[in-house]
């Protein structure tokens, strides 16, 4: 019987072989048939040169007789030369010939598979100049966009015009490609020695550029997957894809592709050397990819602490939704058992076609005792989908002992799943609550690392963490330079660090989220000062080693306006508008709000990483306002050390100087159990008698607190407050705005500038006991009733004609559609910090509706890799009024092509499209390139970003301005330099923010304001 099986089995193997040698015969026949009878009908004598790369200027050229001709005699030479077959079915293709293209790619795919294995030739033009912030012009634009310029690599007589080179005239130059595992190298011959000296800027080495090369995809319809790693941005015969500029091998996009020749248009942006590699595949019958989890916890003496796990998972289908995904345990392998939770909304959530996503579940042990066993715990998820696809993934959960650092994960601010790192105190702490060093890292450092430089050896023994503190080392992904994302997920992670230590019923020490020391190196030391200034109630004391003020002054990493293509045609106007987008991240602005801080600050005096220059300034601001501050530079010092002052003490973090400021005011620190009762300072040993001293020296206490403090912001959206006055509006929005305070024992006088609107709160670190105070406001005074109704929440302070008043919290106009407050200001990157959707629009034309989707799928998968956000796709008709309801929405198409921009547009921003054109305000824009970003009201206090435009170019213009541009990090989409709305015009790819038909932040009703606006039609 076997025998008989085995026979049976050979034969169909050899009738499969016979079919195939069959079919390959016949493709070989029709082509040799086609072959014979076109060259009866053409000359092959008139064609010049038989060379690929004259090939190819014929049919850029579109001379299509001269080109047949020599595709033909190329074919008579080497008839297995599987490119040309594809150029000859390209070219029939485009004449609408299909069944000879059909012949010619079917050979095409024989000699060469279904599509190129990599691109062999590759054309580069560059380098142009190009600033900094993400959004510039390409000088390319004024030659017709690279798409027309590309047309001319062939010809040697087209020149552009560049001021980084001798001569300023540039030409295409190629590069050779050998096999796909190379990586492309762009070295411009620049002499950029010669740039810096002779204008004294590194900034200048930055330049930008296009490369340009082409494949061959030899069957209709096919399903390609691209990656391109070490760029941003790709595009695929014009189609927008996310490149991955931190190299990151695992993620592939999807594309839909026809049968023929297609071109990828890489954008270029480096310093000195630029290095990519792109790579081209067919996607196989598997749509789903699931990808090793980005952030998972660990078991901390057995015990999870947290609960999250984010899995990303690829749709790897250019045109088929995942509809839904269903995450479940496979089997149980090792460690004590958990169970997963999977949320109902994340099994809603589709998966757009070419969208990578992460997937997040809640986990938690099946039987949870006191004492659980430390050992790691080993399980198998399975991930399904309804139309039958599934995959399983091994997940490991390490173990680490409470006297070791070790990593949580917590939902974030805007629903994305993120992690931290933390050491428990080695002592007990009054009440068994204690403070917090909140610290930050430098670029690249990996979050375990920082909260490990917390070490000192005492004995031949390592000592990991601080004695009456938490240690907490948040991280975000991408270069948020702990501004805007990372900042709110420091907050995220210290008030998780709070949540999950109360619930911890086997840990003895809780973490308070409110009596924090803010600490940092390099771009953790900015972070330290940024934390700090913003969120000055919560601070003990401040720590910010080797730390700069502001990017934009930082080196050359992130000037504002010095080298950019677009400072050549930019309004001055737009640059205010701009600088004000990011102005709330100057520490220096807002330095007033720390004077009642104890700081140190410390740097190497031979670091040149981060100059001491930036240290030594805020030390100078710092004692003009009489703060309490030490200065150090450590002679012979660089950047980073582990050792000061003797081997292993600790190093640039943790030495004995730094060990012994963090326990001045940490240590005997009384917090309530709840974290929210006053704090008191134990000052005798055995803590007899609890007195309400101060935490620092120069405070004092509620009853007792005098003294004179300013309390500086530029956006109320980002300012907790400073001794429990909050802004909440200003009278100028995104200008700096300031509340003078002078606290006597029972009085606190206040004089404020450019504040419409403000309240006040008891801060848990050190209240004020407000409503025993008289607080006189510019002149008004209040006290009593009135105070009680503020503190409690029912009523604020409001300016009215220049006068102030105590108005109701609850009355109609606040923070609803028609009033501004905190929780919808601007500017555009705050949609996304809550959760958001993505909606793309479907009443429109089918090539219209996939170009829309194909957009959205490209921001989406922009948040993914620049920060791991999650940013679901949904088409506006599936998009339902409850789930809209819960979400900030970035919102794709005009009111014609997307039903959620029409009822977003009726919430009352002053903005109209019609066939006429954009209004805005008293202007009307009605050139058809028209586009229109604008921050917009929506459910109550959520905001959605319109991007629309009165066509599809538009359109695509200003989802532009989501691309992260800068090397070698990149930033969140939106999260720089883009304020309440943006108008661009058909000079915008040219020219940049020199482009801007109108830019500028609405006002405290939304509404358009001149003053706030950079345009005046």
């Amino acid at each position: 019987m076997r025998v008989v099986g085995c026979l049976l089995c050979l034969f169909v193997l050899l009738t499969l072989v016979t079919s195939c040698f069959s079919k390959k015969r016949e493709i070989q026949k029709a082509a040799s048939q086609l072959i014979e009878k076109e060259s009866k009908k053409v000359d092959t004598s008139s064609c010049k040169s038989s060379n690929a790369d004259h090939i190819v200027k014929l049919r850029l050229k579109d001379k299509g007789k001269e080109l047949l001709a020599c595709l033909l005699k190329n074919l008579e030479l080497n008839v297995e030369d599987g490119w040309t077959w594809s150029e000859l079915g390209t070219m029939y293709d485009r004449q609408g010939e299909t069944s000879k293209a059909t012949t010619c790619l079917k050979q095409a795919a024989k000699l060469s598979g279904k599509i190129s294995s990599h691109i062999q030739k590759w054309h580069y033009i560059g380098p142009f100049v190009v600033g900094k912030p993400e959004v510039d012009g390409d000088p390319l634009e004024f030659y017709g966009s690279v798409y027309n310029a590309s047309r001319q690599r062939y010809d040697k007589k087209v020149k552009y015009y560049s001021e980084l080179v001798n001569g300023c005239e540039i030409q295409w130059k190629k590069i050779t490609q050998k096999t796909a595992a190379d990586s492309v190298q762009v070295n411009p011959q620049i002499n950029w020695n010669e740039l810096v000296s002779g204008l004294g800027s590194l900034a200048i080495t930055e330049w930008q550029g296009w490369a340009v090369g082409e494949f061959a995809v030899n069957q209709q319809n096919e399903n390609v997957l691209i990656q391109c790693l070490g760029i941003t941005t790709m595009f695929v015969d014009g189609i927008f894809l996310a490149g991955d500029v931190y190299r990151r091998s695992q993620y592939w996009y999807s594309v839909p592709l026809t049968h023929g020749i297609h071109t990828l248009y890489v954008k270029l942006r480096t310093k000195g050397t630029q290095v990519f590699q792109c790579n081209i595949k067919i996607s196989g019958t598997e749509v789903l990819e699931v990808h090793e989890p980005i952030m998972k916890p660990d078991l901390v003496d057995g015990h999870l602490f947290g609960h999250m796990i984010a899995v990303p998972v690829s749709n790897l289908h250019s045109s088929k939704w995942i509809k839904s995904i269903k995450v479940t345990i496979a089997s149980h392998s090792y460690g004590s058992p958990v169970i997963i939770h999977q949320s109902e909304a994340t099994k809603r959530f589709g998966i757009a076609p070419g969208q990578t996503i992460p997937v997040t579940i809640e986990i938690h042990h099946k039987d949870e005792t006191d004492n659980m066993p430390c050992k790691d715990t080993k399980f198998i998820l399975k991930f399904s989908t309804s139309d039958g696809h599934s995959q399983q993934l091994p997940i490991t959960l390490r173990c680490r002992n409470s006297d070791e650092s070790f990593v949580y994960t917590f939902r974030d601010h805007d629903g994305s799943v993120q992690q931290a790192a933390a050491i428990a105190p080695l002592e007990d702490c009054p009440n068994d609550v204690c403070p917090v060093l909140l610290t930050l890292h430098g670029t690249g450092v990996a979050v375990q690392n920082q909260a490990d430089s917390y070490k000192r050896m005492e004995n031949g023994k390592w000592i990991f963490g601080l004695e009456t503190a938490w240690v907490l080392a948040s991280t975000r992904h991408g270069a948020h330079n702990w501004e805007g994302p990372g900042a709110l997920t420091s907050i995220t992670a210290l008030d998780m660090l709070k949540k999950l230590s109360q619930e911890a019923s086997w840990l003895q020490s809780k973490a308070s989220a409110h009596h924090v020391i803010f600490a940092g190196h390099s771009m953790g030391g900015h972070g330290a000062w940024h934390l700090a200034t913003h969120y000055p109630d919560r601070a003990l004391a401040v720590m910010s080693l080797a730390g700069w003020i502001k990017k934009e002054e930082y080196g050359d990493s992130n000037e504002f306006f010095r080298h950019d293509t677009s400072t050549s045609h930019t309004d001055p106007a737009v640059k205010a508008i701009m600088e004000a987008c990011i102005a709330e991240n100057n520490a220096d602005i807002h330095i007033s709000n720390l004077k009642h801080v104890e700081i140190l600050t410390r740097i190497g005096a031979n670091d040149r990483t981060v100059h001491p220059y930036f240290v030594r300034r805020m030390y100078r601001l710092l004692k003009e306002q009489n703060s309490s501050v030490s200065y150090d530079e450590l002679p012979g010092k660089e950047h980073w050390w582990w050792d000061t002052w003797e081997t292993n003490d600790g190093g640039a973090v943790n030495d004995k100087q730094l060990r012994d400021f963090v326990g001045k005011h940490s240590k005997n620190i009384i917090i309530g159990e709840n974290d929210e009762d006053e704090e008191s300072y134990c000052d005798t040993e055995d803590c007899d008698d609890v007195g309400t001293d101060t935490r620092y020296s120069g405070a004092q206490t509620a009853s007792e607190r005098k003294g004179q403090y300013t309390l500086t912001l530029i956006n109320p959206a980002f300012m907790e407050g400073l001794h429990g006055v909050k802004v909440i509006q200003q009278t100028v929005p995104f200008r700096i705005s300031r509340v003078e305070m002078d606290f006597s024992s029972d009085k606190v006088t206040m004089v404020t500038t450019n504040v419409a609107k403000f309240t006040l709160y008891e801060p848990v670190l050190s209240p004020v006991d407000w409503m025993t105070k008289i607080v006189k406001v510019d002149g008004s005074e209040f006290s009593g009733k009135a105070i009680t109704q503020i503190v409690t929440g029912s009523s604020y302070f409001c300016k009215l004609q220049g006068k102030w008043s105590v108005c109701q919290m609850e009355s109609p106009d606040f923070e609803t559609h028609r009033q501004r407050g905190p929780a919808n200001l601007g500017p555009a990157r705050r949609v996304a910090e809550n959760q958001f959707l993505i909606v793309t629009g479907t009443h429109a034309s089918a090539d219209i509706v996939a170009t829309l989707q194909q957009l959205a799928v490209y921001i989406a998968n922009l948040f993914f890799l620049t920060s791991d956000t999650i940013a679901p796709v949904f088409r506006d008709n599936d998009l339902t009024e409850d789930t809209a309801s819960q979400y900030n929405l970035i919102v794709l198409g005009g009111p014609q092509e997307n039903s959620w921009t029409k009822k977003i547009l009726q919430n009352g921003i002053p903005l109209t499209v019609d066939e006429n054109g954009i209004g805005l305000g008293e202007c009307l824009f009605s050139h058809h390139a028209t586009g229109a970003l604008l921050l917009a009201p929506h459910r109550g206090n959520g905001l959605a970003l319109l991007l629309l435009g009165n066509s599809i170019q538009g359109v695509e213009d200003v989802v532009r301005l989501a691309s992260p541009t800068i090397p070698p990090m990149t930033r969140s989409p939106f999260s720089n330099l883009v304020p309440d709305y943006i108008i661009t015009g058909a000079d915008f790819k040219k020219k940049g923010p020199g482009g801007y038909l109108c830019t500028g932040f609405w006002g405290n009703q939304w509404d358009y304001r001149r003053e706030t606006a950079s345009c005046a039609c």
